[in-house]
């Protein structure tokens, strides 16, 4: 993807830990994306449901059982938006794969979001950003 095309690309990245928040923010910027950002499930459900989003970057953080309900809603609303969760080691793929269409390790590793954030945006389904590591 050409970066004239990833400028065009909104990303919609919810997460509950403000730093990561706005350094993720800042390397997605650096990429080529526009990112609106949402600290708490209401605002990313409500930005989901009536901003023109390309994709979903889903922080499964701290909270687990708010960033699951974000997810089952914003996939009840708009079941085609592509959506992303960003999970740590201890999380059971077999939970989180009903939740989104890729999941990637959430340490910082920029580049393995964007190659997710690519497949998933040109229809291709997250394949190697699927798994976690075991």
């Amino acid at each position: 993807m050409s970066s004239f095309e990833k400028k065009r690309r909104t990303i919609l990245h919810y997460g509950t830990d403000r730093v990561v928040l706005l350094l993720r923010t800042r390397d997605l910027n650096e990429m080529g994306y526009h990112v609106l950002n949402a600290s708490d499930g209401f605002e990313a459900i409500k930005l989901a449901a009536h901003e023109q989003v390309d994709a979903v970057v889903l922080d499964l953080d701290r909270n687990h059982a708010e960033v699951a309900l974000v997810a089952t809603e914003i996939k009840r609303c708009r079941p085609q938006l592509p959506t992303i969760l960003l999970a740590d080691e201890t999380t059971p793929p077999d939970r989180a794969h009903h939740l989104a269409d890729a999941l990637v390790p959430r340490r910082d590793n920029v580049k393995m979001l964007v190659t997710a954030l690519e497949n998933v945006l040109t229809g291709g389904v997250g394949t190697s950003s699927k798994t976690l590591p075991e």
